[in-house]
């Protein structure tokens, strides 16, 4: 989602639940965020913040963060899918931003 794109193949490998990291190395949504904000809490805060807006808009104003919309699911595939339709919304916006310069 950082940089216009959704995690990198490792995340999809592995999701996990009440934890950043899991110990087999497993990352939540945010656990993702972080690592692919290498550090950058500012663009970690961002990118969260684009993805719980994603969020809500697909469920409603009743999801209180990305961490417990991520413990709310049994596996991965909607967490994760919802990684990847932020990231197109996002750049979605951004082109829209582009052309009207």
């Amino acid at each position: 989602m950082i940089r216009g794109r959704p995690p990198p193949p490792r995340s999809a490998g592995g999701w996990c639940t009440d934890a950043l990291v899991d110990e087999s190395g497993f990352r939540c949504i945010r656990g993702s965020l972080r690592a692919e904000a290498g550090g950058d809490r500012g663009l970690e805060a961002d990118a969260a913040a684009v993805l719980l807006d994603a969020i809500r808009r697909a469920f409603g104003d009743d999801v209180d963060s990305v961490p417990s919309f991520n413990d709310a699911w049994a596996d991965g595939r909607v967490p994760l899918r919802m990684v990847g339709a932020a990231g197109r919304g996002r750049r979605r916006v951004l082109e829209g931003s582009a052309a009207r310069r």
